[in-house]
């Protein structure tokens, strides 16, 4: 009898592992990290001459909506992050794809500049912010901590992806039909893509369905389903934010993290400058993706089992040689080799950012400790885009782009270095707070 007991209680546990639900946000985040990395980043640069010549403006003018875009997301991440860790997710993502995808709509039927700004910087930027990166890897902190690495890395492979194909029918559509066709074009696949998988799919956390991180069995299985992370306890978000480890996590991969930000408004027109077409520029994007891919799967899980600092070093450096390319005037194809080091160094960048906060902060805080530091890394980002269109403008090239991104890099991997982050959340949980 006893034996039939634990055979029941073995193939429950069997059963359970197969119906693991985090995998499944795993494709939630895939798919929230294409659609806000298509409709912010990825082909944004395909819009800045024809939006430029339609309203009679410079290309930096239209530049500085990537800068104040991210302004508005960062000013959000605290009241999101809050949001995320009170279990919000779903909600709050559906909330944001409408907004989005709405935006867009109606950014394509805008007669001044001032409406489009409005709706790109104030809607649609809102709307990414609630279901695009920091949400979706939130929600994956939530249902993994063992896999955190490769998971977030999977996730986030979504908005690589997105970056090859995004500027591609953009560049498309808007030689057939127009940058305002285009845009309808996108703000609709927004709201039919993302809308019934944010709607139907998401889970914020695996208490809500009786599972636990990672697909492991209960502790106690006659006992209650604890509510947070037993290593890293819920802290008061005063605390957290009295806490130096997040600001400097913060500011280094805030530094890091302005290369893709500087870099897509600018890539096409600077291929151009070098000669060659749109499309052949758009080609950096197409050499970067199974590289980005591999860095996002590979340093993401070797962060999960091996020490953290030599994959921070390898995206530091491999993200400044990008720079310092660029600087030198590449070819077409340095051009292009160059695309596929950039993937490798910015890759792995997120999915160490995720380890990072959730080693030092646990899933319990990952919100709002992400959100915190989003109040620094955004307004980084924001300001090193913002200066590179003012530099644009003042010199007439982006060669002092290049060297200011170069010194942005090399302080961020400086800064990191000089936190300690622990080797797993339960050794997290035993760091004394400074």
């Amino acid at each position: 009898m006893a034996i039939g007991v634990s055979e029941q209680v073995e193939a429950g546990e069997a059963a359970a592992a197969r119906s693991f639900l985090g995998w499944r946000m795993v494709g939630v985040g895939f798919i929230a990290n294409s659609l806000s990395g298509a409709i912010t980043l990825s082909a944004f640069g395909n819009f800045v001459d024809p939006v430029s010549v339609d309203f009679g403006v410079s290309r930096a003018t239209i530049g500085y909506g990537v800068s104040i875009s991210f302004l508005v997301m960062g000013l959000l991440g605290p009241f999101s992050g809050a949001w995320l860790d009170r279990g919000r997710a779903r909600s709050m993502m559906v909330v944001g794809v409408l907004l989005a995808g709405a935006g867009l709509i109606l950014l394509s039927r805008t007669t001044e500049l001032w409406q489009a700004g409005l709706l790109f910087c104030g809607v649609i930027a809102l709307g990414a912010a609630l279901f695009g990166i920091m949400p979706s890897m939130a929600l994956i902190a939530q249902w993994f901590e063992k896999r955190r690495g490769i998971a977030i890395g999977m996730a986030v492979a979504g908005a690589t992806l997105a970056s090859y194909p995004a500027p591609v029918l953009a560049e498309y559509l808007i030689g057939s039909e127009g940058w305002r066709t285009a845009v309808m074009v996108f703000g609709a696949g927004t709201l039919l893509l993302g809308l019934p998988v944010f709607w139907g799919f998401v889970i914020s956390r695996p208490e809500e369905v009786g599972q636990r991180p990672d697909g492991e069995a209960h502790p106690d299985p006659e006992g209650p389903e604890p509510e947070t992370d037993p290593g890293i306890p819920l802290r008061d978000t005063a605390e957290l934010a009295r806490d130096p480890r997040l600001w400097m996590l913060a500011i280094g991969f805030g530094l890091i993290l302005t290369s893709p930000i500087v870099l897509t408004p600018l890539l096409v027109p600077f291929g151009k400058d070098l000669g060659f077409t749109g499309q052949q520029a758009n080609v950096f994007f197409l050499a970067m993706i199974p590289f980005s891919l591999l860095g996002k799967i590979v340093i993401g899980g070797l962060a999960d089992v091996a020490p953290i600092r030599p994959a921070m070093a390898l995206v530091v450096l491999a993200n400044m040689l990008m720079w310092f390319s660029f600087h030198a005037g590449p070819g077409y194809a340095a051009f292009v080799v160059t695309g596929a080091i950039y993937g490798l160094g910015i890759g792995g960048a997120m999915p160490l950012q995720g380890v990072a906060i959730g080693r030092c902060f646990g899933r319990a805080n990952f919100g709002r400790a992400s959100g915190l530091g989003g109040l620094v890394t955004i307004p980084l980002i924001a300001a090193a885009s913002a200066l590179s269109q003012v530099l644009l403008a003042s010199t007439g090239n982006y060669q002092a782009t290049f060297l200011v991104q170069m010194g942005l890099i090399g302080l961020g991997g400086v800064l990191l270095f000089l936190v300690r982050i622990p080797a797993s959340e339960a050794e997290g949980a035993a760091v004394a707070v400074p």
